[in-house]
C-alpha cells in the first residue's frame, strides 16, 4: 500500500538519526541533521501533484548554484565536524545541475564520512552517469518512478549493471494508485506545498487560515536554493520566508538567527500564523521531535 512507501522513507531517515547527530560543542546550539540543496531552477517533468504543474507560476529557470557558494557551505560544515546528511532534491531535478559531479566530489573531500543522497526522476539517468555519481562519492540515489510499474524492470537492470546494492539504489513508487483512503496517493505524502497547489479531488486544498499543529521541520533540517537563499523548508515553493543567504553570511549564523528563533517558537506551540506556515497543511511532526527539546533548552539558557 502507498502508506507503506511513506513509512519506509520516514523510517529510512529515522534509522540514520543517531549517526547523523552533530556534536554541538563548537556551536553551542543544535545542528541540523539534514541539509537539502535545490541546485538549479530546472526540472524536465510537470507532475500534477507538484507546483510545477503550473509552468506560468513556476517556470523552468536555467539558473545554477555557483560552486563557490556551495563550497563555502561545505567548509563551514567541515569546521564544526558536521555529521549530518546532504540531500540534492528541492524544487529541481538534480541531474540537470551542470556541476553535479563537482559538488559531490567537493563534499566527499571535505566531509569524507557523511551521507550524500540524490533524489531524481531517473529520466536522464544512464549507466555512465550513474557510475560517475558513485565514483565521485555519492552514498545513495533514490529514483522516483512516476509512470507505472513497467518502469521497475528497466531501473532494476540499470542497478544490476552498475552493481549497486538496494541501500545504494532506492526505487520509490510514485505513480497514482487507488490504495489510499481518498483514492489517489501517488505513493507520497502529498501536501499543498504551503498553498502552492490545489487538488480538491484528493483533499489537498489551499487553506483559508493556518491550522493549529506543531511542525518540527525548522528544528532539524535546512534548505538552500540555487541562488543561495535559505528557505524555511522545502514546502515553501513561493519562497515567502527567506531566512538568509549563504552568499552574505555563514550557514551556521543563519541557522541560529532571530527569524529562525521566532518561527521555531511559534511552531513548537502549534502557531502557524506567519507565511508560509499559515498556508501549509503538512504534517511536520513525523521526525525531529528530539531537536525541539534541545532548541528549547538552548533558548532558555541564552
Amino acid at each position: 500500500m502507498a502508506i507503506n512507501k511513506i513509512d519506509r522513507n520516514v523510517k529510512r531517515k529515522e534509522s540514520f538519526r543517531d549517526i547523523l547527530k552533530t556534536d554541538s560543542k563548537k556551536t553551542k546550539y543544535p545542528i541540523f541533521s539534514w541539509i537539502e540543496f535545490s541546485l538549479s531552477g530546472l526540472c524536465n517533468r510537470v507532475c500534477v501533484f507538484c507546483p510545477r504543474s503550473d509552468p506560468k507560476e513556476f517556470p523552468n529557470l536555467n539558473k545554477h548554484m555557483s560552486i563557490d557558494s556551495y563550497t563555502s557551505v561545505m567548509n563551514d560544515l567541515k569546521e564544526i565536524n558536521y555529521k549530518g546528511g546532504i540531500i540534492y532534491s528541492g524544487f529541481s531535478e538534480p541531474i540537470l545541475y551542470k556541476h553535479i559531479f563537482d559538488v559531490i566530489k567537493i563534499t566527499r573531500e571535505l566531509l569524507p564520512n557523511n551521507r550524500i543522497e540524490l533524489i531524481t526522476n531517473g529520466d536522464h539517468l544512464k549507466i555512465d552517469k550513474l557510475n560517475k555519481l558513485f565514483d565521485v562519492g555519492l552514498t545513495q540515489i533514490s529514483v522516483s518512478l512516476y509512470d507505472g510499474p513497467h518502469q521497475i524492470e528497466n531501473f532494476k537492470q540499470l542497478q544490476s549493471e552498475a552493481k549497486l546494492s538496494d541501500d545504494q539504489f532506492d526505487l520509490r513508487y510514485r505513480w497514482a494508485n487507488v490504495e489510499s483512503d481518498n483514492g489517489i496517493s501517488y505513493g507520497i505524502n502529498i501536501t499543498n506545498r504551503a498553498g502552492a497547489i490545489n487538488l480538491p479531488n484528493i483533499d489537498v486544498v489551499k487553506l483559508k487560515e493556518g491550522i493549529k499543529k506543531k511542525c518540527f521541520y525548522p528544528f532539524y533540517q535546512i534548505m538552500v536554493d540555487y541562488d543561495g537563499a535559505v528557505l524555511l523548508c522545502n514546502h515553501d515553493w513561493h519562497k515567502k520566508l527567506i531566512v538568509g543567504n549563504i552568499n552574505d553570511e555563514s550557514i551556521l549564523d543563519i541557522w541560529n538567527n532571530q527569524v529562525y528563533k521566532k518561527t521555531r517558537t511559534n511552531l513548537s506551540n502549534a502557531l502557524r500564523i506567519d507565511s508560509p506556515c499559515n498556508k501549509c497543511d503538512a504534517n511536520g511532526t513525523m521526525m525531529g521531535g528530539e531537536f525541539v527539546k534541545e532548541w528549547k533548552n538552548f533558548y532558555e539558557q541564552n
